[in-house]
This record gives C-alpha cells, sequence and structure tokens, in this order.
C-alpha cells in the first residue's frame, strides 16, 4: 500500500519533544516528508542537531512563525536559517516580503547563485508538501527557478586543479573570499598562503565557484609550533586546508571530490591536515577520502584539542625523541 505523505508539528521551545528522536527514525517509512518547526514567538535558538538528523532522514524543515522576520532584525535563528539552507529547507515568508532579510548567506556575498530556490515560487508548506509527495527531498532541495528556467544544483559541477601561478589575481580574489566566507580559519595570511600555494582545487558550475580547497605550503612558524606540540617535523609536506563549500552543495560530494583530486596531484609531497576536534563534519569526510588522524594536541593559539590528519597511504613523520607529545604518529584516533 502506498503510504500518504504526512507532516508533524513541532513546537520550537527550549524543552522538544522526547519522542523526537524516535519520530526521526521511524516515521520516513509512514510517510512522514516534512517537519514544521512552528516558532513560539521571541525565538532565541535554533535545535541545530535535531535539524540535521532530520535532514539527514530525507525530511523536509520548514520553519514558521510570525516573529522570524519582524521588523527586518536579523536575529540569531533568522541568520541560521539563512546560513543553513540544506538544513532548513524552507520558512514562512511574509506577505509582503519587506521584512525578509536579504535572501543570502556570507557565500553569496562573493556571487548569488543564479535564481531562487524552487520553493518560494510555491504558496505555503502545505504547497510544497504536494510536491514531497511525488519527489524526494533531496531532489527539491536543489531545485531553482530563474526565470522560467530550472536549474538543479550539482547535475553538472566541474573540477579543476591548478597552481595559483595559471589563476588571475581578480580569481584568486574569489578563492580567498570563498575560504574567509567558510567562517572557520583565520584570515590574516588567506591571500599570501594562496598565492604560495603548491595546487588549487576549485569546483564550477554555472559560472559560479561552488567549492575550493588547496595544497599549502605551511608557514615556518607553524611547523615549529607543531614539532613543540606533537615531537613531529612536518618540514617538507603540504597542508591541506580552505576547504569551503557553499551550503546549498553540501552533502552532494563536492568536498570529497576537491579532496581526491588534490591528494591525487600531491606528486612528491606528503600531505597533512588539521581538524578541529569537534568538527565532525569535515572529519567525516577526510575519512571518506582514506584519511586518518594520527596525533592529537591541544592548540594554544584557537584554545581547543586540534587533530593532524594524512592520507592512510603516506607515512607520518618520525617522532622525535624525547617528546612531550603524548600521541604516537600512526595511531588512528576514533
Amino acid at each position: 500500500m502506498k503510504t500518504v505523505p504526512c507532516i508533524v508539528t513541532v513546537r520550537l521551545n527550549a524543552s522538544l519533544p522526547s519522542d523526537l528522536p524516535e519520530i526521526l527514525a521511524d516515521w520516513p517509512e509512514k510517510g512522514l516528508k516534512m517537519i514544521r518547526w512552528q516558532s513560539p514567538g521571541n525565538l532565541t535558538s535554533m535545535p541545530a542537531e535535531q535539524l540535521w538528523q532530520a535532514s539527514k532522514a530525507g525530511i523536509w524543515n520548514h520553519v514558521s512563525g510570525p516573529d522570524l522576520f519582524d521588523n527586518g532584525n536579523e536575529t540569531v535563528p533568522v541568520r541560521y536559517i539563512l546560513d543553513h539552507p540544506h538544513v532548513v529547507h524552507s520558512f514562512d515568508l511574509p506577505r509582503d516580503r519587506t521584512h525578509l532579510p536579504a535572501m543570502s548567506h556570507a557565500y553569496d556575498k562573493i556571487d548569488p547563485l543564479p535564481g531562487i530556490p524552487f520553493w518560494q515560487t510555491l504558496s505555503g508548506h502545505e504547497a510544497i508538501l504536494s510536491y514531497l509527495a511525488r519527489y524526494p527531498a533531496s531532489y527539491l532541495i536543489r531545485l531553482r527557478w530563474d526565470n522560467h528556467t530550472r536549474i538543479i544544483l550539482g547535475n553538472d559541477v566541474v573540477f579543476y586543479f591548478e597552481p595559483p601561478s595559471a589563476l588571475s589575481p581578480e580569481f584568486l580574489n574569489q578563492v580567498c573570499a570563498m575560504v574567509i566566507a567558510g567562517g572557520s580559519v583565520d584570515t590574516t595570511h588567506v591571500r599570501s598562503n594562496l598565492e604560495n600555494a603548491f595546487l588549487i582545487g576549485y569546483a564550477m558550475e554555472n559560472q559560479k565557484m561552488v567549492g575550493c580547497s588547496c595544497l599549502k605550503h605551511p608557514r615556518t612558524a607553524l611547523i615549529l609550533r607543531l614539532k613543540k606540540a606533537t615531537g613531529l617535523d612536518f618540514s617538507g609536506c603540504v597542508e591541506r586546508g580552505y576547504t569551503s563549500v557553499r551550503p546549498e552543495y553540501r552533502s552532494l560530494g563536492v568536498g570529497r571530490r576537491l579532496l581526491e583530486g588534490l591528494t591525487a596531484r600531491a606528486g612528491k609531497y606528503k600531505i597533512f591536515a588539521i581538524i578541529d576536534e569537534d568538527n565532525l563534519a569535515t572529519q567525516k569526510i577526510a575519512r571518506w577520502n582514506n584519511t586518518r588522524k594520527i596525533t592529537t594536541y591541544f592548540s594554544e593559539k584557537t584554545n581547543k584539542p586540534m587533530g593532524i590528519w594524512m592520507p592512510a597511504h603516506m607515512r607520518p613523520p618520525e617522532k622525535e625523541t624525547g617528546s612531550d607529545s603524548e600521541q604516537s604518529p600512526g595511531e588512528d584516533i576514533q
């Protein structure tokens, strides 16, 4: 028997329903297509983990509430909604739209994608649900509408891997802006590090950059800090970093293919990457790319524990005798 597409409403407040994990685990098989997250007013935060879980389960997340765009203020919840279109798939639009903040996130300040999300051409969450009865959420999320033209994100992504000398200064500016838009790196040396990188990888679709990463020559100061913290000497290695993917293209394999392409083109160099211990998404991509964590250390610069990762087929640098580092090279910490 064909299941009837259904929607459940979850009130956004400090205490989410105790049976929410069961809803996310069991209800998709019963026809659940959408969760309507209802704002009670004066919303101050978003349940990021639960939204992620629902999205991964193939459920469409719709945020509803009269206070979302009051007076055009970009509150924390509003900013989260606009910055995570791959997690919050739709939301109530004000009738006149005059109080709606710019429909963009940090990446759109570089070069906005063509058109608008398809769901914005519909009349509300019930209309979206009717489409979810025919198409999976993973498809509708990627669908955009541009002057009566349908665009499906991710169908025609092209990957390039070039030395910085092959890129124009203007294009390097775009790569730099893409990295900074990711919001997870120290911006002090981004441009100079890109100019001196070994290789830059970037992904393009519809003449827009949708992702980037690079193999950069680590600064001497970083090599010395790592040597002091771990006892490992990364001289002569290249650091994989500055990976940044537009939210609309996440979970489409863009980051994974960038890392695969860079690794395959490393030549004589060994590759290492530094990943926050709490950055589980990047760690997952690293594992998909057959990369393992070889050691951990506490970074005084970031004031948090960090992991150092290397491709599994590459031998880590030898540890100096007498190092204070607690972790031996080659140990994969799960």
